[in-house]
C-alpha cells in the first residue's frame, strides 16, 4: 500500500529560505512547495540557480509547485502539513499569523524561521491547537533575484515554542518529526529544548549590534573601533541577560564577553543594517519591540535598550514612508499640544 507524501510549503523564498526548501525537496521524504511573491514568472518558467557550499552548483532548480501568493497555495487543493515563514518578521507592515491564515488547517505544523523574540504569540493565540516550531537558521545565504548564493554551511536548530493548550510531548515530537524531514549528510539539523532560551541567547547581539550598527550606519568592527561597542551594545546587552533572568532564562556568565568578540577580525554588518542600507524596512517589534514589552511585564529597567527603539522607530517611519506605508498630508498639521 502506497502511503501519500506529507505535503510541505515555504512561505519566504529569499537566500535562506530557498535553501531550506531545496533540502526539503532534495531529501524528497515530502512534497516540497514554494510561495515566490517577487521574481515569480521568473521561478515559475526557469527555476533558481544555486551556487552552495553544501551542494555545489544547481541549474534552473524548482520544488513541485511554485505559487504567486499564499491565496494560490490555499486554492491548490493541497492540504499542507507542515507551513514554514523564512520571511523577514516586520509585524508593523505585514502580520505572519494574518499571512498564513488560509492555509492552516487543524493538523498544520507551524515553522517559524525568523530572527526575533516573542514572535511565536500571536501565532499561538490565533492557532492555539496548532504546533509551533521555532527554526534558528546559522545559515549564510542570499537571493539575487533568483540566483542563490550559499556561502555559509546550513545550521539549523528546532525547538518547539512552549503552547500551553498542547502536551508538551506532542509539540517535542513534532519537532523531531520536523528534523527528520530536513536533516541530511550535507547539513546540520539538531534539536535543542528550549526556544525561549535560544532566542534570549541570539537577541544579546540582535538587540544590540544589530539596533546600534543600523542605528548608527556603522558595522560591528567600526563600532569597537570607535567606542560604541563598550559605551552602547555591551550596557544594552546586559540588559538583555537581566531581563532573561527575570524571565527565569539563565545565561551563560561570559555570554557578554562572547558576544562582542563574535565577529573579531571581521568588519560585519549585521543584518539590520544592511536593511537599512537598502531602504527596506528593518524587524524592529520582533528585534526588540517584543523584548521590551516582555522587561515591562516583568519591570526590568531597560535605559539603553528603550532609546534604541525609539530612535529606531524614527528610522522605521523613514522607511515606511519611502516605501508608500506611511503618507503624511503635503501640508503639516498645527499641532496644540503642549511641552513642558
Amino acid at each position: 500500500m502506497t502511503v501519500d507524501k506529507k505535503e510541505f510549503l515555504l512561505i519566504g523564498p529569499g537566500g535562506i529560505g530557498c535553501m531550506g526548501a531545496f533540502t526539503i525537496d532534495y531529501n524528497k521524504k515530502v512534497n516540497c512547495s514554494i510561495v515566490v511573491r517577487r521574481d515569480y514568472e521568473k521561478v515559475k518558467e526557469n527555476g533558481y540557480t544555486i551556487d552552495s557550499i553544501d551542494y555545489g552548483k544547481i541549474d534552473n532548480w524548482k520544488p513541485s509547485n511554485v505559487f504567486a501568493n499564499v491565496e494560490a497555495a490555499a486554492n491548490s487543493g493541497l492540504k499542507f502539513d507542515y507551513v514554514a515563514v523564512a520571511t523577514k518578521n516586520i509585524s508593523d507592515i505585514v502580520k505572519v499569523e494574518e499571512l498564513i491564515e488560509p492555509i492552516i488547517s487543524e493538523n498544520t505544523v507551524i515553522i517559524l524561521i525568523q530572527n526575533g523574540f516573542g514572535i511565536d504569540r500571536p501565532i499561538i493565540k490565533k492557532f492555539p491547537k496548532n504546533v509551533c516550531l521555532s527554526g534558528v537558521s546559522h545559515m549564510g545565504s542570499h537571493n539575487d533575484k533568483g540566483h542563490i548564493h550559499h556561502i555559509q554551511h546550513d545550521k539549523l536548530v528546532i525547538s518547539p515554542f512552549e503552547n500551553p493548550n498542547l502536551p508538551t510531548d506532542v509539540q517535542v515530537q513534532a519537532a523531531k518529526d520536523f528534523i527528520d524531514i530536513y536533516a541530511n549528510d550535507k547539513v546540520t539539523c539538531i534539536y535543542f529544548e528550549s526556544a525561549k532560551w535560544y532566542r534570549y541567547r541570539k537577541l544579546v547581539y540582535n538587540a544590540t549590534l544589530n539596533t546600534t550598527c543600523a542605528l548608527t550606519g556603522v558595522d560591528t568592527g567600526r563600532l569597537d573601533a570607535c567606542g560604541g561597542l563598550e559605551s552602547i551594545a555591551v550596557p544594552a546587552m546586559k540588559e538583555v541577560v537581566a531581563v532573561a533572568s527575570a524571565d527565569g532564562i539563565t545565561l551563560p556568565e561570559d555570554v557578554v564577553n562572547l558576544i562582542c568578540h563574535g565577529d573579531d577580525g571581521d568588519y560585519f554588518e549585521p543584518s539590520m543594517l544592511v536593511d537599512v542600507k537598502k531602504g527596506n524596512p528593518i524587524e524592529l517589534e520582533a528585534i526588540l519591540g517584543s523584548l521590551l514589552d516582555t522587561a515591562e511585564e516583568l519591570k526590568v529597567p531597560t535605559p539603553t535598550l528603550s532609546l534604541l527603539y525609539k530612535l529606531l522607530q524614527v528610522v522605521q517611519f523613514r522607511l515606511k514612508e519611502a516605501n508608500g506605508y506611511v503618507k503624511l498630508p503635503e501640508k503639516r498639521p498645527i499641532s496644540d499640544k503642549f511641552y513642558s
